[in-house]
Parts: structure tokens; sequence; C-alpha cells
């Protein structure tokens, strides 16, 4: 028997009412959102899915794929969808994130753990994770992104960004790549948030808040 939104989210630690907290946020539920999503579940991370970035008046529209890797997306996608219902995976179509915050230090609300740092905005509340991961985001809309977090001047911006706990995967440049690519990018992804999941989880200091 499948749970309700409401029971589901229970199971997860708040701040408050409109503040929900989860270790990992995906933003894009297209096809590589979705393989995230499963490669975390299959480690045992839970994550939320989001539907997207806003936009801030530029367009999102992506690139059409290669006609002839059609067939094995469309495949893929089936699968995913097929493995995100029998598992219950928590996918939020109607729901977009509306802006990203890097909260360091003090800013993190009690009683939050300190290593749950970014805050996701939606019309529903804030969403707090340690690991975003960013798919189906477009150069101009990444840059953006990017310059608004502050890391534009760091010599090696997304490995800055992963080693602050954002994953970009299908995003940027790569947002056109095989879909091998994609499957492989997101397989990594879920890699390491899984080992930073681990660590987090056998720190000392995090006990208290994740029992």
């Amino acid at each position: 028997m499948r749970r309700s939104p409401t029971n589901r989210r229970a199971r997860g630690q708040q701040a408050d009412a409109h503040t929900e907290v989860t270790a990992a946020v995906i933003i894009g539920c297209g096809l590589t959102g979705l393989a995230v999503a499963s490669e975390l579940s299959r480690q045992g991370v839970e994550s939320v899915v989001l539907n997207g970035l806003e936009c801030d008046g530029a367009s999102s529209l992506q690139p059409a794929p290669d006609p002839g890797s059609l067939p094995e997306r469309t495949e893929l996608l089936r699968l995913l969808r097929g493995y995100a219902a029998g598992h219950e995976l928590d996918i939020r179509r109607g729901t977009a994130a509306r802006g990203l915050d890097l909260m360091r230090g003090t800013g993190i609300p009690a009683p939050v753990s300190r290593g749950l740092k970014w805050a996701i905005n939606t019309k529903e509340g804030v969403l707090l994770a340690d690991t975003v991961v960013l798919t189906g985001c477009g150069q101009p809309q990444l840059a953006r992104l990017i310059r608004s977090l502050g890391f534009a001047s760091a010599p090696q911006p997304r490995s800055a960004l992963r080693g602050a706990g954002l994953y970009l995967v299908g995003a940027g440049e790569a947002i056109s790549a095989p879909t091998r690519e994609l499957v492989r990018q997101a397989k990594r992804a879920a890699q390491d948030i899984s080992a930073r999941n681990a660590a987090h989880l056998s720190s000392p200091r995090l006990r208290t808040f994740t029992a």
C-alpha cells in the first residue's frame, strides 16, 4: 500500500511547519534526475526530486536529443518511472525550485544538524539538504547560478561546487550528452553522495539528529 505524501514526509526531520529535511534534493525530474534518484535509492539514500529550477525570464528549453537515441531514452525513462513508482520515490512534479542558498555555520536553524547546509526554496516552503543535484540546466542559467552562489571566482567552479555538495549531472555543456554518458554521470554522483551521507551519519556530532 502506498504511503501518502504526508506520511512519507513525516519520517524526515522538520525545523518548523514549512521546512523539511532530507539527505539530497534533485532538481529536475526528467531522465537524468530520475536516474540519480533511482541510484540513490538503491544505495539507501532518500531524496526529494523537484520539477526543475525556475528561470528568471530566460528560456529553459533543452536541446532536442539525437533522434537516433530516442528509442533508448524512451525505454530507459519508462524503466526509471516504473522504479520510482514501485519504490515510492518522492517525485514532486508540480513543485519547482525557486532558488538555492548555501547556509553556513549559525545560519542553519536548530535542531537541524550542521551537516545540512543547502536551502532549496519552493512554493511550499524550504527543503534543507546536505547535497543537491542539478540536472537539465542550460549553460546560461548555470553560469548565473554559479555567480549568485559566489563560486564564479573559484579556479575550478565545478569542483568547488561539488566540494560544497552541489553536483551537476546533465547540466551546462553536458545537457545534450548521450544517454549512456548521462547515466554514467548519474551513477558517479549517487556514489559520491552515498559516501558523503555515510560519513555524516558516522559523525558523533550528527548522531543526535539522524537517529
